[in-house]
């Protein structure tokens, strides 16, 4: 059986932990709001990512390419075996 100064105690923290998450959402969401881009200070950035996802990556793109040509070939000629039509 619970005492009603304990009921209360746990709808008051309740109510401040409710409270508390409201004021943190209302608090990010005007600092995004409020922000301005800032082109200067972000285009690096911008530029630095640009090369690390695309020229970086690059190597690993040709060479998953590489093999996902050979296996499609592999299974055309397995193919063209088949109907016999491999050396027309």
């Amino acid at each position: 059986m619970t005492t009603p100064s304990l009921w209360i105690q746990k709808v008051g923290q309740r109510a401040l932990s409710i409270g508390y998450a409201w004021g943190r959402a209302t608090y990010m969401l005007l600092g995004v709001l409020l922000s301005r881009p800032q082109p200067k200070k972000h285009f690096p950035l911008l530029v630095k990512q640009l090369h690390n996802v695309g020229v970086q990556s690059l190597a690993i793109i040709m060479v998953s390419g590489l093999f996902i040509g050979m296996v499609l070939s592999l299974q055309g000629y397995v193919v063209l075996v088949d109907y016999g039509a491999e050396g027309v």
